[in-house]
């Protein structure tokens, strides 16, 4: 069951993924995963938006600095890079592409 829950000491959960805010820890089930500063606002950010598309534009308005102008493909960098730290922990890819969007955590 893929269920989405914020819990109020600060934690985002999604089947079996916690994503502690406070001590910017990701874990899968009992494994912690490390991720780079913009890798954990990235999941911080896919966690808050469970189901919904998020294009690219939005992602780099919300998780890089608005006063930066970044390519979009710095977002499927990072997207990129954040599926292979999930992928050695997760049977399926959770982030799935949305042809000429962007993206969803589903």
């Amino acid at each position: 069951m893929r269920v989405m829950n914020i819990v109020n000491s600060g934690i985002l959960t999604f089947s079996n993924i916690r994503l502690d805010l406070i001590s910017r820890r990701l874990f899968i089930g009992r494994n912690q995963i490390l991720l780079r500063n913009k890798e954990f606002s990235l999941m911080e950010y896919f966690l808050k938006n469970v189901g919904k598309v998020c294009s690219r534009t939005q992602i780099l308005e919300e998780v890089w600095d608005r006063n930066i102008l970044c390519p979009t493909n710095t977002v499927d960098v990072h997207v990129s890079s954040l599926r292979k730290k999930l992928k050695k922990y997760l049977p399926l890819n959770l982030i799935k592409t949305v042809h000429c969007i962007g993206y969803i955590l589903d």
